[in-house]
């Protein structure tokens, strides 16, 4: 039996649902208890745990904002800091529990999300890749250097892709671009220097 909210939340992350529902329940954690309905795919159940919290806590307000984007039907879009914060976060804990159909739906909102926050494609690329979805990445990817070149991360994720590919060459140059817009950024120099 689980006796600390550290377990829980463990569990939880871990997709173990059994014993980290009943500390929930008991505890009155809607917020996880929500996450757990979600990640098992109930959605209605997950909202009716989000729903009485959302006005004052920004996770279930974001959980709420992005069961529209799985569901289809989008009417009132998240904040620049709950993509932020959130986005990769989650899209990360739908993969781990299979729901890839549900991942495709919110990605699949990604210039909604890049309306609201520029550094959208650039979240979803990382957790693509870094779920070895390295070819759906690339799509992304390829978004942010349209929209927002200038941003050093994405020329990190992108010479990650290619060494993925085992495109050595073409990692070189995404770590050179990279250092070119941000010179002492240590990332890129560390990397750089572990190809060479």
């Amino acid at each position: 039996m689980i006796t600390t909210y550290d377990a829980a939340k463990q569990d939880l992350l871990n997709l173990n649902f059994k014993n980290c529902e009943q500390y929930f329940k008991k505890n009155h954690c809607r917020l996880e208890l929500g996450y757990c309905e979600l990640l098992q795919g109930n959605l209605e159940n997950a909202k009716k745990m989000f729903v009485p919290i959302s006005n004052n806590n920004p996770r279930a307000h974001w959980a709420l904002r992005m069961i529209q984007f799985i569901e289809r039907y989008v009417t009132f879009l998240p904040t620049y800091f709950e993509i932020r914060n959130f986005l990769e976060i989650d899209i990360n804990l739908l993969i781990k529990a299979k729901k890839i159909d549900w991942v495709e739906n919110i990605i699949n909102g990604d210039d909604l999300f890049f309306s609201v926050n520029g550094e959208s494609y650039k979240f979803i690329a990382r957790v693509l890749m870094y779920n070895n979805y390295a070819d759906v990445a690339k799509i992304y990817l390829d978004k942010g250097l349209d929209n927002s070149y200038g941003d050093p991360e994405i020329h990190i994720i992108l010479a990650d892709y290619y060494l993925s590919k085992n495109n050595k060459e073409d990692a070189q140059k995404a770590l050179k671009n990279c250092l070119r817009i941000l010179p002492e950024y240590f990332p890129a120099k560390k990397r750089l220097a572990e190809i060479n």
